[in-house]
Order: structure tokens, then C-alpha cells, then sequence
């Protein structure tokens, strides 16, 4: 079953067209609650109304330049117009905007073009006097710097939309004059990509790794034929330059956090050869976190990368220009997403920008470290595989748990964890950066971050444990561990840190309550092997006066 998405629409112009395509989009299940267009003051400045007694997932705020400043208006007939006002009327809009962001997880603000054409007065369009693209770029820019101080309002670039659709077909006058419609179909399917791809990212949805074949794909010939210094890979060449473009574009994905692995049927010495010789190769073999480079099935060696990094095949995007292997793939791994590369290496590079697998809207300090991470993962996997015991290997990893109070500092990334952690996630409440520092605010309520480290390297923050305490009841809100931390026996030390911190407090009884989802069963099967809940019943206490874990092979520090 998908994944119901509620969403208002409000705009300054007839949205009818749009709203047919929203509801025939398949992503998600929509539930859409519309508004009169034209009337975005009224909507946005009347509390009362219906359509916020409920909260939204999004609500799209649509608007033409001139329905916000009338004084941008006069510029349409070649008026002067005071920018000051222009300002102003910016400035209320704004204001208008953050009055709704209680009523909505996510604030979508396209930015503003013309509803048509602009072809006259070339020579003005960039005066300070009567230049309308001077004072469309002033408006868009002002109004980006405005909401790039707030948080869950996000600004649409419909430029691109208009440049991807190219002006003759984004514009439809016939509709304007008909309905107030000012825009095609094709334009309104490049917002609704848009707005999926934004709210894929923000939920936590969007792909996390690139699985990549070599030959042909990351460069021009096969290897094992002609040879790694007869590779088309830049030089004074159009496909070796095309070939050099896609990877500067597939390592910028690498530096925006997603995992890279190979996957590709050659003799391995051969391909690594390549890699690690020939000088115009912009991907290194330490931009990738695995790579299997032999002559078995590629869905066989796709699984094991999976297993590997202990990621879902759903995460997982593969790269290849053979459309038989990728029919392979499809069939065998249909969770895998596997999109079918244009014929012409010279279009792969602008077939990736177009992608929206690997959108995202923010980059933590852990998103960028974390390629650094599963290749450390993986060296931590090939230790225990030589080991007799867990506890062994624990002893041997050197495991360190860092368990400190709530820091400013660490915000972003508690945030991140809350709403994208799914698997190890007690009651995956989801909230807002100012509603969870909201929360954290209050004096009965506390939270702490766990961090690990270990000999291969540093975890970085990987859990939330956080209570609210209510006389002589503390209640555990969240529980949250990183599937990827999984089996280092952390939940443990995390149970044991709370009783200690309640014991201090003196208080003797913890309750907590698992909220089951669709996702987060491994919680529930981890919870159950400590005996702290069972098939029957959910909510769980815990005692002073209970058994206690052995922890004796983790060096446990504690930072109150």
C-alpha cells in the first residue's frame, strides 16, 4: 500500500490542470485539499479556515510575481517602480508564510517567473528603473535569503522547469484566457517531479547508493581487450571527455553523501589496474566502498554489496550500459532501481543531473563521512567473520559508547536520525527541528546522543535515547539506533544508562510503550531478546532491580 501524502494547494492562478496530474501521479496516495485561487492572502492569513484545523504533509504556496507586489505590476507596463515597495510587500508575504508553518510539516514555495514570455525592451530588461527580469531576480533572490533562515520551508526552482520545458511549451495563452491557467501540462509534470523528489528526500526515501560497471560505463572500451592505456577516458577525445564528465558528475553525488560500489564482469587485477593507473580516471578506488569485479551473476554480486552494507535493495540505484544485464538485474532484484542509460555515452552526464534518485536537502557531518564509514564497516565484518564469539569480537573492536546530554551543536543530526530512522526506532515520532528543541527546552523532558567509536574509526552519533519525567515516572519518548550499529550490544548499554541516570534521581520505575509500524520489527525482535516485551503486550518496564547486562567488553563513558 503506498504511502498517503496530504498536500494544500494554494495559488494565484487556476491550478485544475495541475491538480489532475498531482492525483494521477503514482508515487503516493494523495489526499489533496484545494482552495480558491487567487486568494492567497485570504488563505494564507485566515487561521480559521478549514483547511487548517488538520496538519498537512505539504502545502504548495503558487504565486505569480505580480499577485504578491503590486508594485512589480506597473514593470508589466513599463512603469517605474520603487523596489523598496516591491520589498515590503515581499516582507508581508513572508510573514504570511510563516503564520501557516505550524499547519504543515513542509512549506513549498516555488519561485517566481512571468506567466508569459518576455521578449521586449532587451535593452531594459536588467534596468534599475523598468528592467522586469532586474527586479524578478532582486524578488526571488530577497525572498530565498528570507527563507533560507527558516526551517521546513523549502523554494522550488520553476526557472528550470521553464528551461526544461523550453518557453514555447512551459506557456499555454489559450488557457490563460480560457481558465487563468498559465501554464502546460508538460510544466506542471516538471513541478509535480519536483515536489515528489523534495518530499522523498525529506522522509528519509531517497536512494543511498550507486552500484556502477566499468566498461562502457565509466569508460570508453572494454579493459580486458584493449587495455587500461588505450581506455577512452578524457584526453584530446569527445567521448574520453564525456566519459571524464560523467564521473566528475558521479563523484560529486559521492561528496554529497551517496555510497558508490562497482560492480562489473572483468578479471579483477585487470579492471584495478585501470583504476588505479590511468591518469585521467577522476573516481579513485577509495570513492568506492565495495566492489566486485569478477565473472558471477551481477544480481548475485549486487545482493552480496547489499548484505555487505546491510542497506535494502530499495536503496540501491545500478548503472550499466548492457541492456541485458540490467534485464537481469530488473528480473531478478526488482527492488534494485535500474534505469536504462541513454544509447550515447555523450548523454550520460545530463541523464544523471536529471535523476532525482539521489536528491537531497541537507548534507550532515555523518552524510559526508559516510563512505569513510561502511569501508570501516566492512573491515569490522571481515574481523568477526575470524572470531569465535560476539563478545569477542566486541572485546577485539575495541568498542567505545559515548552517551552525552543534549548539545546545540548536534541538532541537525538528532534530527536527521529522528525522522529517517525507521528500523531501530521505538515509536518513530517525527517532529520539527524548532518542535524538537522545543521539546528538549522543557525541564521535565531530557534527551541524550549516542555516540560510538572504535578502532576502525568513528561511528559519529548513531542513537537517540530521550525521557520525560513525570514525578516519579520517567517515560522513555524515543529510542533510536542506526540499523548499521546493530549488534554491538548498544541498545543494552543505552537500557543501562537510563536505569543508572533514574536510579541517581531515584526513581525506581521506566515505562515505555513500542509503537509498531510497518519498519521497525527489528526493534520489537531486539526488544523481545532482552525480555522486555513480548508478542502480547507492548508497553514495558523497566526496573532498578532487574538483572542487569554484561557490558564488561565496551568501554561505556558517560557525559551527563
Amino acid at each position: 500500500m503506498k504511502d498517503k501524502v496530504s498536500i494544500n494547494i494554494i495559488s494565484s492562478f487556476n491550478h485544475v490542470n495541475f491538480l489532475r496530474l498531482l492525483d494521477n501521479n503514482k508515487e503516493f496516495k494523495w489526499k489533496i485539499n484545494d482552495t480558491n485561487y487567487n486568494q492567497i492572502f485570504q488563505v494564507l492569513n485566515n487561521q480559521k479556515l478549514k483547511l487548517w484545523e488538520k496538519k498537512s504533509d505539504i502545502s504548495l504556496i503558487w504565486s505569480t510575481p505580480e499577485s504578491i507586489s503590486p508594485e512589480f505590476k506597473k514593470l508589466l507596463y513599463n512603469e517605474k517602480v520603487n523596489k523598496n515597495i516591491i520589498k515590503k510587500d515581499i516582507d508581508f508575504f513572508f510573514s504570511s508564510l510563516k503564520s501557516i508553518k505550524k499547519n504543515s510539516d513542509i512549506l513549498l514555495i516555488p519561485n517566481w517567473i512571468l506567466r508569459e514570455p518576455n521578449e521586449s525592451s532587451i535593452a531594459l530588461s536588467f534596468s534599475k528603473n523598468l528592467g522586469i527580469e532586474y527586479h524578478l531576480s532582486y524578488m526571488n533572490y530577497y525572498l530565498s535569503e528570507l527563507i533560507n533562515k527558516e526551517k521546513n520551508l523549502y523554494l522550488l526552482n520553476s526557472s528550470k522547469w521553464l528551461v526544461n520545458c523550453g518557453s514555447s511549451s512551459a506557456y499555454n495563452s489559450k488557457l490563460w484566457y480560457l481558465m487563468k491557467s498559465p501554464f502546460s501540462n508538460e510544466f506542471y509534470e516538471q513541478a509535480i517531479s519536483d515536489i515528489v523528489s523534495i518530499f522523498k528526500t525529506l522522509k528519509g526515501l531517497s536512494k543511498k547508493l550507486l552500484i556502477l560497471d566499468l566498461d562502457n560505463t565509466l569508460w570508453g572500451g572494454i579493459v580486458g581487450e584493449d587495455g587500461w592505456k588505450n581506455l577512452r577516458i578524457g584526453g584530446h577525445d569527445y567521448l574520453g571527455e564525456a566519459f571524464k564528465d560523467f564521473q566528475h558528475k558521479i563523484k560529486s553525488l559521492k561528496n554529497h553523501g551517496i555510497l558508490l560500489a562497482l560492480c562489473s564482469k572483468n578479471n579483477e587485477s585487470t579492471a584495478i589496474e585501470a583504476i588505479t593507473k590511468h591518469p585521467e580516471m577522476v573516481l579513485k578506488l577509495e570513492d568506492f566502498v565495495s566492489y566486485k569485479i569478477n565473472w558471477k551473476d551481477k544480481a548475485q554480486n549486487i545482493l552480496e554489496i547489499a548484505k555487505e552494507l546491510n542497506l535494502g535493495l530499495q536503496s540501491i540505484v545500478f548503472f550499466d550500459d548492457t541492456p541485458y544485464e540490467r534485464a537481469s538485474v530488473k528480473e531478478k532484484l526488482p527492488e534494485v532501481t535500474v534505469p536504462n542509460l541513454p544509447i550515447h555515452p555523450e548523454d550520460y552526464s545530463s541523464f544523471l543531473s536529471k535523476l532525482r534518485y539521489f536528491d537531497t536537502s541537507f548534507i550532515s557531518k555523518e552524510d559526508k563521512k559516510r563512505a569513510n564509514l561502511y569501508k570501516s564497516e566492512f573491515k569490522r565484518i571481515k574481523l568477526k567473520q575470524n572470531l569465535k564469539s560476539n563478545s569477542q569480537w566486541l572485546k577485539t573492536l575495541q568498542l567505545k559508547v559515548i552517551i552525552e546530554k543534549f548539545k546545540d551543536e548536534n541538532l541537525l543530526r538528532i534530527h536527521q536520525l529522528l525522522n529517517k530512522t525507521n528500523q531501530m526506532n521505538l515509536t518513530t515520532r517525527r517532529l520539527s527541528e524548532k518542535e524538537l528543541k522545543t521539546w528538549i527546552d522543557k525541564p521535565s523532558n531530557k534527551l541524550w546522543s549516542v555516540k560510538a567509536k572504535d578502532k576502525f574509526g568513528d561511528y559519529g552519533i548513531i542513537g537517540i535515547l530521550s525521557v520525560s519525567i513525570n514525578n516519579k515516572l520517567t517515560k522513555i519518548e524515543d529510542f533510536i539506533l542506526s540499523c548499521r550499529i546493530v549488534g554491538r550490544d548498544i541498545e543494552k548499554v543505552m537500557i543501562e544508562f537510563i536505569r543508572d541516570y533514574c536510579g541517581v534521581i531515584k526513581i525506581e520505575k521506566i515505562q515505555g510503550k513500542y509503537l509498531k509500524t510497518k519498519k521497525n520489527s527489528l526493534l520489537f525482535k531486539c526488544f523481545k531478546e532482552l525480555k522486555l516485551i513480548d508478542h502480547n503486550k507492548f508497553s514495558f518496564k523497566i526496573l532498578s532491580n532487574q538483572k542487569k547486562y554484561d557490558l564488561s567488553n565496551i568501554n561505556i563513558i558517560k557525559k551527563n
